[in-house]
């Protein structure tokens, strides 16, 4: 459902328990009402809430809905309308400090190794840990490649989203490498893109 046209819902209702999220009748809920803005949306969320001011279980919130994601939206969809990073990208010789550094410079939790543009492992903060726990000393000047991930798990512009956040989620990923249909790498989706999106989708703006 990603898309150019702001679209936000306000309604609400009634909470089973004062401090919570769960309502008690959803047939009972109130819909406010569909705003083009998210400042329309605000100022009729702000004045229901002050119009209920004395039910202290009375709860409206404010749903960005251009963004929820849709079975039919592509990982490409979700590309063409968030900011998600290319990758950092180091070759297979560089060395395991040298990659570190650049993860810090860069302030990502994982590095993506390519050959002629292709993702041929990743490195991540949690390998790093491995490294640190098991490595015989020395491990700092040895190359990349030596302690990447191998052949990674990749998805393509045109995999449906849903199916991107299964993986993530069901094998604990945290980055997840989009190539395009000859194998270059192209972005890195990562937790931290979905958490921005999160945070824009479900606006709860609890009266208060």
């Amino acid at each position: 459902m990603f898309g150019k046209q702001s679209l936000y819902l306000v309604f609400g209702g009634n909470l089973e328990t004062i401090g919570r999220s769960e309502f008690q009748d959803l047939q009972d809920i109130e819909l406010v009402g569909l705003y083009g803005s998210f400042n329309d949306a605000e100022a009729k969320w702000r004045s229901k809430s002050q119009a209920n001011v004395d039910n202290a279980a009375r709860c409206y919130r404010v749903v960005a809905l251009h963004n929820i994601i849709s079975p039919a939206d592509s990982v490409s969809d979700f590309l063409s309308t968030h900011n998600v990073s290319t990758g950092l990208r180091v070759s297979p010789k560089t060395t395991v400090s040298s990659t570190c550094r650049k993860m810090a410079d860069a302030n990502v939790g994982a590095a993506i190794i390519v050959e002629d543009d292709k993702p041929i492992g990743v490195f991540s903060e949690r390998d790093l840990i491995g490294i640190v726990a098991e490595a015989e000393h020395g491990w700092r000047n040895e190359p990349i490649s030596k302690y990447m991930t191998p052949s990674p798990l990749c998805v393509s512009m045109d995999d449906k989203l849903v199916n991107a956040l299964s993986v993530m989620n069901d094998l604990h990923f945290r980055h997840l490498p989009v190539i395009s249909q000859d194998g270059m790498l192209r972005h890195v989706i990562s937790v931290r893109d979905f958490a921005f999106a999160r945070n824009e989708n479900f606006i709860n703006m609890d009266k208060r």
